[in-house]
């Protein structure tokens, strides 16, 4: 039913290419960070609504894609062009 602001969720994708979301089974807002090969943000879909089973493309092929909660994007000012670094956790 939600998620702290410190954390998020990390899709890890075997390939390259475009992809889209949609929030049909998610219960709060999501700000969808859609990121490639470079670890570059290539698209940021915010404020994603729950339940809502609309399509949120990429608008270019990526390779991850990072779901934080809605506002986070602005709050941290994040923009499209922006490079995303994090450390794996064995």
């Amino acid at each position: 039913k939600s998620m702290p602001d410190s954390q998020g969720m990390l899709f890890v994708f075997d390939e390259e290419q475009r992809r889209a979301f949609y929030m049909k089974n998610t219960e709060f807002p999501l700000d969808i960070l859609y990121i490639n090969k470079d670890n570059k943000i290539v698209t940021i879909r915010k404020n994603a609504q729950p339940y809502d089973e609309t399509s949120l493309p990429s608008e270019a092929p990526v390779i991850y894609v990072l779901e934080i909660n809605a506002g986070l994007s602005d709050a941290w000012g994040l923009e499209k062009g922006d490079r995303i670094e994090w450390n794996r956790l064995n």
